[in-house]
């Protein structure tokens, strides 16, 4: 019963997260439409704040999920542990990472829609986003070192390194017996004693490459932009238009 509510709790925290991403998503696709609408504008805006604090909220757990793991000292592990710590970080990251892309989404918007394009509060949300990817990336980090350490100290991975070492070394010792020296067994010794080193070296480093792709939280994008509203708001003197661009001339600072 208490591992059904503890998964149940977990995926209600899941759904919520992926839930607040749609949100943001039909408020930015409808934006367009009703951007002088003053119903939508501040109805939206008090909801896109509630959805940027529960971001931070679910940012700070996720945080801490990964820090407590990192404590763990396990120094004898099975493959099956390997595996299901791999799951278990995979899915806190995935969450992490979609609730920072979340608080990143809010916080364009929150500018958008509250339409404040002081230089100030643009530079605080975007310090905050590059302040909170930053973080995410040096835990990322720890845990890919933390998921090799742990793939290094598996017993089985181990154990197939062994026998791959003593196969090679048993191959090559018969080998050096002038009766067979021609023979294919020390080939052979030699090639499954390769074979299944290179395998422990695969269960050792699959874990991390798998992990790899989630490394970039894609927050760069709102900093671009948000970026471009500081100079766009705060920087242009001039503007031009013609058939296909928009040209804006910056002040002399």
């Amino acid at each position: 019963m208490e591992k059904q509510i503890l998964s149940f709790l977990r995926i209600e925290k899941e759904a919520e997260i992926e839930a607040q991403v749609e949100t943001l998503m039909d408020i930015i696709s409808k934006y367009k439409y009703s951007w002088d609408n003053e119903k939508f504008v501040t109805s939206n805006l008090v909801q896109v704040l509630k959805i940027k604090n529960n971001a931070r909220k679910n940012m700070l757990f996720y945080q801490k999920e990964v820090e407590e793991m990192l404590h763990e000292k396990k120094f004898i592990v099975a493959k099956s542990m390997v595996e299901s710590t791999f799951e278990e970080t995979m899915k806190k990251f995935q969450y992490y990472r979609l609730s920072l892309y979340t608080f990143s989404m809010a916080s364009m918007l929150e500018i958008m829609l509250g339409e404040n394009f002081k230089e100030e509060f643009i530079a605080k949300n975007k310090d905050d986003i590059t302040a909170m990817t930053n973080k995410y990336r040096t835990l990322f980090e720890k845990c890919s070192i933390y998921l090799e350490k742990m793939g290094n100290s598996a017993v089985e991975a181990n154990v197939v390194k062994g026998l791959g070492i003593a196969g090679k070394a048993v191959g090559s010792f018969i080998g050096s017996i002038p009766l067979i020296k021609e023979g294919p067994v020390d080939e052979f010794l030699q090639e499954t004693g390769g074979t299944l080193q290179r395998d422990a070296e695969g269960m050792e480093t699959k874990a991390v490459k798998e992990f790899a792709p989630i490394g970039n939280p894609g927050t760069t994008v709102f900093v671009e932009k948000l970026e471009d509203v500081i100079k766009i708001y705060n920087h242009t003197s001039q503007i031009y238009l013609d058939n296909e661009r928009i040209y804006l001339i910056t002040d002399s600072e």
